[in-house]
């Protein structure tokens, strides 16, 4: 299993963190045996360069599914203090969240669930093939 690293800015408040990690560690499995969830993760957390974060377009296009169905699960996660909105868009008169990104004020919790998965749910090949749905699609025509 290779190691993950996050990207990490600001000072880590690891009372907080440790906090977090006690109180969601029983609701691990919920968190981490979904595929479009733990997908998400993989995805957010594989893309360092633009600090874990995507957009909600790419997110779905990337997982294969419709932006409601990734609206809820990022919604859950959220619950869960394990993202967050990071950019928000005006769409007429409403407020649209188009940036969606790892909650980095929780890292230790963040690599939990990630070790989680990988280690008793999805191997690396499955995670793969969860989030390259459209694009393995698209390479056969």
């Amino acid at each position: 299993m290779k190691k993950v690293y996050l990207r990490v800015l600001k000072k880590v408040d690891t009372n907080v963190d440790l906090d977090i990690l006690t109180k969601f560690l029983p609701e691990i499995n919920i968190i981490c045996s979904n595929e479009i969830r733990a997908g998400i993760l993989h995805l957010l957390i594989n893309t360092p360069e633009t600090m874990h974060s995507m957009k909600v377009e790419e997110l779905c296009y990337r997982l294969g599914i419709r932006p409601s169905v990734c609206i809820y699960h990022l919604e859950k996660l959220k619950e869960w203090k394990l993202v967050d909105v990071k950019k928000k868009q005006k769409y007429g008169k409403k407020e649209r969240r188009s940036i969606w990104g790892l909650d980095l004020r929780h890292p230790n919790w963040i690599l939990e669930c990630y070790k989680a998965i990988r280690a008793y749910f999805f191997s690396e090949n499955e995670l793969k093939r969860i989030t390259n749905k459209n694009k393995s699609f698209r390479s056969k025509q």
